[in-house]
């Protein structure tokens, strides 16, 4: 089913306009601090592969700027060439709406320093990675605690971290799921079910789906949920 859901995820393309810079609905700009040369661009998932919808070359600038047509709200990545050298720090995972989008970051903490506006989806997106973050941080904290326990055979205490960690995973579920109720009529909401609540459970995804607004559930995240749910169903006895 993983594999399905990866495969769903890029299937919807949005068409590539790369050269001709004529004004189109979505409008992304920035700085990259520190940037003397390089590539940057903007790219989709599609079939599990990232493709280019538009790279911008920069020579003795450290600003870009790029426009497209963008159908609907999804995410999109800026990626970064620095030319002289390969970083794994070269991909900003953004969620991108038509509009005037701006993304500044800063060459050294490419993704880290990214600051994004112009978004309502991508600040949604934003507040919900910060309170998953935290979980995240207590489990990691609570995973070390365990192995410590259990390296010095302090069998009980492990047990007893155990059952807190699993409290905190099935908070991590909650707080997902808290997440999309709340914010059921963007885009963002069927994208992070697919992400962060389809792999921890397929329970109440019906009940999520149906939540949704007429226009986010006809979204191109909102179709892939709808399809996942058809598929499970048809493999159920």
């Amino acid at each position: 089913m993983k594999k399905i859901l990866i495969l769903l995820l890029g299937v919807v393309a949005v068409t590539s306009c790369t050269k001709e810079k004529t004004i189109k609905n979505t409008q992304i700009s920035g700085e990259i601090k520190g940037l003397k040369q390089g590539t940057v661009y903007i790219q989709q998932l599609k079939d599990s592969t990232l493709i280019t919808l538009d790279s911008i070359v920069l020579k003795g600038t450290s600003n870009f700027y790029s426009t497209f047509d963008l159908e609907e709200p999804e995410v999109l990545f800026l990626g970064l060439n620095r030319g002289t050298s390969h970083s794994l720090d070269s991909l900003i995972l953004f969620f991108a709406e038509p509009g005037n989008i701006k993304i500044n970051s800063s060459l050294n903490n490419f993704s880290a320093d990214a600051v994004i506006e112009g978004s309502k989806n991508q600040e949604l997106y934003s507040k919900y990675l910060e309170s998953r973050r935290a979980l995240n941080h207590k489990s990691t904290d609570l995973i070390k605690a365990i192995v410590l326990a259990q390296k010095n055979d302090l069998l009980n205490k492990a047990d007893s971290l155990e059952q807190v960690l699993s409290r905190n995973n099935r908070m991590l579920y909650l707080n997902a799921v808290n997440f999309v109720v709340k914010n059921k009529n963007y885009e963002v909401a069927p994208y992070i079910t697919l992400t962060d609540i389809v792999p921890l459970s397929s329970n109440k995804l019906d009940t999520i789906y149906d939540n949704f607004s007429p226009e986010v559930a006809q979204s191109k995240y909102g179709e892939i949920l709808k399809s996942y749910i058809d598929l499970i169903k048809q493999a159920q006895p």
